[in-house]
């Protein structure tokens, strides 16, 4: 997809934003006590969506300025948020206004890829302090293999084989070499995180249906995909999704 067409397509989530709260997998405990070491952490975030990160960082004690550029995602983050140090920014990262050296760490849970990565990275370098950080991280499939596994891939293959890349394959770890680079900081460190969540049809289904390529269907043909997802899960009784979190840090220079 062209970069310049990301943000629209950013933008589909907002009229389902209950349910891609309640959907969408969150991130392990382990990856925010590796943020979140010493000090009370000053966090700027990049399209903070529903909360997910936003919440999580808050209740280890951090303040974060949450910047999300759906109001329909924003108001959840408000309503999650609402007797936190949180404060709610409805735009996009790169026109967020900010304090200059007023940030120990910026970070973008599975949302660096709406983001124009030059500009993005300029706001990010602008509102660090010295030595601070930025850190990317992002939910990908394990080892997605099995009998249940093979149906939905099946579903999918004769329903909307486009639909399925949150299952299409297995896309493993990235290298640091993988992420583009981000000018004023150093190079990528990675840290990877690896757990399993179980679903149920009903559950994946839900998750599914929040995801940019199901959205951009009409009704009835998302139905039509979900709907033999959702057998193909029924006859198994259950999926085990095997995540693997990745988590980019570069230091600014």
């Amino acid at each position: 997809m062209p970069e310049d067409a990301r943000p629209e397509r950013g933008l589909t989530f907002g009229r389902v934003a209950e349910n891609y709260d309640r959907a969408r997998p969150g991130y392990p405990a382990e990856l925010y006590a590796d943020i979140a070491t010493g000090g009370r952490l000053r966090v700027l975030e990049a399209g903070a969506g529903t909360g997910k990160a936003t919440v999580a960082l808050a209740e280890l004690g951090a303040s974060v300025v949450a910047v999300e550029p759906d109001s329909g995602m924003a108001e959840v983050v408000r309503r999650r948020t609402e007797n936190r140090d949180v404060e709610v920014q409805v735009s996009r990262f790169e026109e967020c206004a900010i304090e200059p050296a007023s940030f120990d760490v910026v970070v973008a849970a599975q949302s660096w890829h709406w983001v124009n990565h030059e500009r993005g990275a300029a706001v990010a370098a602008r509102a660090l302090v010295p030595g601070g950080a930025l850190r990317l991280w992002w939910n990908m499939p394990g080892d997605l293999d099995g009998p249940a596994w093979d149906a939905v891939r099946a579903a999918y293959d004769a329903t909307e084989p486009e639909a399925a890349p949150l299952l299409a394959r297995s896309l493993g770890a990235q290298s640091e070499s993988s992420v583009p680079p981000a000018d004023g900081f150093g190079p990528w460190s990675s840290s990877t995180y690896r757990w399993v969540q179980r679903y149920t049809a009903d559950e994946f289904c839900a998750m599914a249906a929040t995801y940019s390529s199901h959205l951009v269907l009409d009704d009835t043909r998302r139905d039509e995909v979900l709907n033999a997802v959702h057998a193909a899960i029924t006859e198994h009784g259950h999926l085990d999704y095997h995540y693997v979190t990745q988590m980019m840090t570069a230091q600014l220079q």
